[in-house]
């Protein structure tokens, strides 16, 4: 930027990665149930994600052991689909 006045700019806000006992904690289901029975995991698992399956991601590197993480929005569409109602918090500031 050139001159000296300042001028703000809007980032979008950062995805939020949830792990898969997070997401266990949420909806009150043990963790491996959450596992076996409701997570789509990419690139292992065949096929294209059903929709009724949470797709979570490995966010390791290819040479370690995989580590599991739902971005948030794919958090909301599943807990949308499953029949949970999410609300969206704001927040006022003066």
């Amino acid at each position: 930027m050139t001159g000296s006045s300042t001028s703000q700019v809007g980032l979008p806000p950062r995805p939020f990665l949830y792990s898969l006992d997070q997401v266990a904690d949420l909806v009150a289901v043990d963790l491996a149930t959450l596992r076996k029975r409701h997570v789509f995991y990419d690139r292992v698992s065949p096929g294209i994600p059903p929709r009724d399956l949470l797709l979570a991601r490995n966010i390791a590197a290819d040479s370690d052991k995989p580590v599991w993480r739902v971005a948030e929005r794919e958090l909301l569409r599943w807990l949308r689909y499953r029949g949970f109602r999410v609300h969206s918090r704001g927040w006022l500031t003066s």
